[in-house]
């Protein structure tokens, strides 16, 4: 970091952080007084993000519109959508802006290194230059609109924010965190839901949104990460470009009122459908504020806390719940902001029950402060979350960006930026506690004993969504009838100028003026490693060739195909509840405290490969641990598989209740994943196998199962006999990587039985129709639109670059911009299949057409001969994931499970790298093709039913 002053810049400070390999150097922009930190590592991978205070001061969700609106042209960049322009032509490994309770900021990444100064450049000049002050039109688009209706003399609304946020308010969780930070937070910014109220967006005016701008996007009060290996000269320095327009000014601080008190109870209603019953849908919430942000014990202790008392279904207060019939499901988890909060949930009780609920929520919570937490497993749980902290492993979000996520929960409060990166003081004091009365203290007085704490009583009702229905129409209907003439004609006008200029032509110097990227800015990818596969005593060994550090991760995968259809529920039970019962040695909780203590992680769940065209249903065994904890890899695992006594159906029934639950859940807060899992369940047969194991046909099964006592009795019975009948060497694989020792995959072959029984390959049925719409209490709408056909996979090149055109292209402008919905894109899978899909729709027949018509809009891209090269960059880029060593072993596996290898990964990166304009004739082809006698599902209410030009063929209620 020499002459930074040549680029504006004052040294602050700087310091090595050996925890994370990394050196600190903090920074300000001398004129601006923006501040920045650089973490120096090594990393290729690039980091920017810049963030700002947005303290919200109402439920208009002011910040969340500007949040979105800044994306959508600046100054220099003077596109309609330069974000989406990003999207289609950069090889970032994230881009992204998001909205938090009380800041937003704007992270990007790349490997590239023009491509990270393309982002950097079209990000500083979107927050310090963008067009949404002189252009109403994105305020419009992106936040509320009126839309009159002349045939029917109606007004409704829409926007961007608006329908998401419509869709947000369908979900329980959304309306239970408002409700309780209103309630805790009653002075303060908290008590606002920065995303917006759907209610309270109508009320932003354009003025205002403006005038929030103004008021917090400013350098002053800007913070800006940069993180990993890049030419920081040449950073600074056009980061000195943006900021040297700007003078200093006094800092936007975050206000702060906490102040202690103990709220009264609020009882809020959550939509449920008609067809369900309201008995046992209450909710009970607890929401205690116990620490300030800066206090890195006190959250770790939450942690610690939440995971002994409710972090399995054998833990103390989840089981005390569970075993007295008063609650389907239980939590516990840490809110981590300004203020921490802690927060209690538990779900599906019966209303009458309510008392008893808070008397043993109290007993259990009294009971371990008086008697004592066992600190065997205190040690376990911390050895647990120690391994996750020091792992580090954030899957395929980029290590920068997740370090720049936490940097904010400290920094824009005030704290150090690198507090919230090192915990190793913490953990060692925290340890030391572990033989004090420190954790039983800290229960008592994050909870019962707490002065700042709130509780929040959700009760179901089957006719809220038709009462909201109404009273937004009649609403609507009063405000037109209040209108004179000239105020209705602004109306019909600013719904004009609104279309015009979405569907305006962008002049060739806006197009030309974006950064771009060549096909020669393509890194040489190295591909993924193959897995070497070799056979053992009868089964399979899949060494993955994958190096970490003192790390060894090994799955074990037991075929069941000879399971298929309904039977499938016995294997996503199975996979759901085996950690949670005792074995032949001891209890549930006494093996979950050993493998805390022990491994880094031991967990059962299901995966499905298409190996050969077969799609094959697999039990999957997966765990991780130190190198030196090989030993206990082994033994856990054979306790695991061995000695597991699956007998107790009154947990099999809990089980059950909690994954239905949850099923419902994903319907309407992630309505677009089970539509697409309905659409590919007509379509091909590992659609099928999915359906069954964790979607509507599983969500269907499970319902019936519940209803039934007996039938409990006989899936619990199922179970036991299936996990002896699957446990055998000839049906196992087992993939290894890391750095495990010589033998170890031989070692837990070893301990498996074998078996001469046959395998009878089973096929499931293609299991869903044509035309269906899963009706359920939701504000906004999912559609889903797709088939299969082998000139997929034939062509799985060529289609993914058709994924980039129409996912940020064509369906960006149509299906987002034009009709609303918050979200859009096109899907091309290795089996062949494709899919439309639109998630938090407030028009899914508009949509559904729009896809219909997506054939024509290749073709005439075709025509134009126009250069298609920054969508084949889009689409190397968005599959050239980040990968850790976990991630690449997952990867590694699932080629094997699917028959992919890196000649067929290399044949498709060369197939994208020749499409030319020419071929989209074929896509469009093929496209055409796959919906002629493609599926359509819709999830959504019944405002969205009625308004399909016609009945499906199938309504599902939920």
């Amino acid at each position: 970091m020499t002459n930074i002053e040549n680029y504006g810049f004052t040294l602050i400070r700087e310091r090595e952080l050996s925890e994370i390999e990394a050196r600190l150097f903090e920074l300000e922009h001398t004129k601006s007084g923006a501040r920045l930190i650089y973490l120096d590592r090594e990393d290729e991978n690039k980091t920017f993000s810049i963030g700002f205070p947005t303290p919200p001061e109402n439920d208009t969700g002011v910040f969340h519109i500007i949040e979105h609106s800044v994306l959508c042209g600046s100054k220099k960049y003077p596109l309609r959508d330069p974000f989406a322009e990003l999207l289609k032509g950069s090889l970032n490994t994230f881009l992204n802006a998001i909205t938090y309770e009380d800041r937003t900021v704007y992270p990007v990444s790349s490997r590239c290194e023009k491509d990270f100064l393309n982002l950097v450049d079209v990000y500083m000049d979107a927050v310090f230059a963008p067009n949404l002050l002189e252009n109403p039109n994105i305020f419009r688009q992106e936040g509320w609109h009126y839309e009159y209706d002349s045939e029917t003399n109606s007004l409704s609304r829409s926007g961007v924010v608006y329908n998401e946020m419509k869709g947000a308010y369908s979900s329980p969780d959304e309306i239970s965190g408002v409700a309780l930070n209103r309630a805790l937070w009653s002075e303060d910014i908290y008590k606002y839901d920065s995303g917006g109220n759907p209610e309270h967006i109508p009320e932003l005016t354009y003025e205002s949104f403006k005038a929030a701008y103004n008021k917090y996007y400013h350098p002053s009060s800007a913070k800006i990460i940069l993180d990993g290996k890049m030419n920081i000269e040449s950073v600074l320095a056009l980061l000195d470009s943006h900021l040297s327009g700007f003078e200093k000014r006094e800092s936007t601080l975050l206000p702060y009122n906490c102040k202690p008190r103990v709220a009264p109870p609020v009882t809020v209603s959550y939509e449920i459908s008609e067809n369900e019953s309201e008995n046992g849908k209450a909710r009970l919430i607890y929401g205690f504020v116990y620490s300030d942000f800066a206090d890195k014990e006190a959250h770790l202790a939450v942690s610690v806390l939440s995971d002994i008392l409710c972090g399995s279904n054998a833990s103390p207060l989840k089981k005390a719940l569970l075993d007295r019939g008063l609650a389907k499901d239980a939590a516990m988890y840490a809110v981590k902001s300004r203020g921490q909060t802690v927060v209690i949930e538990i779900r599906d009780a019966d209303e009458a029950r309510l008392v008893e609920i808070e008397e043993t929520v109290r007993e259990v919570i009294t009971s371990l402060a008086k008697d004592g937490i066992d600190k065997s497993r205190l040690t376990a749980t911390l050895n647990s979350i120690e391994f996750r902290l020091r792992e580090r492993d954030f899957g395929s979000l980029p290590t920068g960006i997740a370090f720049a996520m936490s940097i904010y929960g400290s920094w824009i409060y005030g704290g150090a930026p690198e507090d919230a990166l090192l915990m190793e003081d913490t953990l060692a004091s925290i340890r030391s506690k572990i033989n004090t009365n420190y954790f039983e203290t800290s229960l008592i007085k994050m909870t019962l004993e707490n002065p700042h704490r709130a509780k929040v009583i959700m009760l179901p009702d089957k006719t809220l969504g038709r009462r909201i229905a109404t009273t937004e129409k009649e609403r609507l209907d009063a405000t037109l009838a209040a209108m004179s003439e000239s105020e209705l004609q602004e109306i019909i006008k600013a719904e004009e100028e609104l279309h015009l200029w979405q569907e305006s032509e962008e002049s060739d110097d806006a197009i030309s003026s974006l950064p771009t990227l060549s096909i020669s800015d393509i890194r040489a990818k190295p591909p993924h490693p193959e897995a070497t596969v070799r056979n053992y005593n009868g089964a399979k060994i899949l060494d993955c060739n994958v190096k970490t550090n003192g790390i060894v991760y090994i799955s074990l995968y037991f075929d069941a195909s000879d399971l298929a259809g309904e039977e499938l529920v016995q294997l996503s039970t199975l996979s759901t509840a085996l950690v949670n019962f005792p074995t032949e040695k001891r209890d549930a909780l006494s093996l979950q405290n050993d493998i805390k203590a022990n491994l880094g992680s031991l967990f059962a769940s299901f995966a499905v490969g298409n190996r050969d065209g077969a799609a094959t249903p697999y039990l999957k065994i997966g765990a991780s641990a130190l190198t030196s904890k090989s030993e206990d890899l082994v033994r856990l695992i054979g306790e695991l598989l061995l000695t597991s006594k699956i007998e107790n159906e009154s947990e099999v029934k809990s089980i059950i209740m909690q994954v239905k639950a949850n099923l419902e859940e994903g319907m309407i807060a992630s309505g677009e994943s089970f539509a697409l899992s309905r659409v590919e369940a007509s379509v091909s047969q590992v659609g099928a196998v999915n359906e069954y194991l964790a979607s509507y046909e599983a969500y269907n099964l499970l319902c019936k199962i519940a209803a039934d006592d007996s039938k409990i009795s006989e899936l619990t019975k199922d179970c036991s006999a299936l996990l002896k009948r699957l446990v055998n060497r000839g049906r196992l694989i087992v993939s290894i990587a890391g750095d495990a020792p010589e033998g170890l995959a031989e070692k837990i072959i070893d301990i498996i039985p074998t078996s001469d029984e046959p395998i009878v390959r089973k096929t499931t049925p293609l299991c869903a129709g044509k035309d269906e719409f899963i009706l359920l209490p939701s504000k906004v709408a999912y559609a889903v639109m797709g088939g299969r056909s082998d000139r997929v996979s034939e062509n799985l090149g060529l289609m993914r670059v058709v994924r980039s055109i129409l996912s940020y292209e064509y369906l960006w402008n149509t299906v987002r911009v034009k009709s609303g919905a918050y979200g859009t894109g096109f899907i091309p899978r290795w089996e062949g299949s494709i899919a439309f899909y639109s998630y938090r729709d407030p028009s899914p027949a508009r949509s559904l057409e729009f896809y219909r018509q997506s054939s024509e809009y290749l073709r005439s891209l075709a025509d134009s001969k126009e250069d298609i090269t920054k969508f084949i960059i889009g689409a190397v880029g968005e599959y050239d994931i980040i990968t850790t060593p976990r991630v690449l072993a997952a990867i590694s596996i699932r080629n094997y499970l699917n028959g992919h290898s890196p000649k067929d990964e290399e044949k498709i990166m060369k197939d994208m790298l020749a499409v030319t304009a020419e071929d989209l004739i074929l896509a469009a082809d093929i496209i055409d093709e796959v919906l002629s006698n493609g599926s359509i599902a819709i999830v959504g209410g019944s405002e969205h039913l009625k308004s399909l030009e016609r009945e499906p063929e199938k309504i599902i209620k939920i």
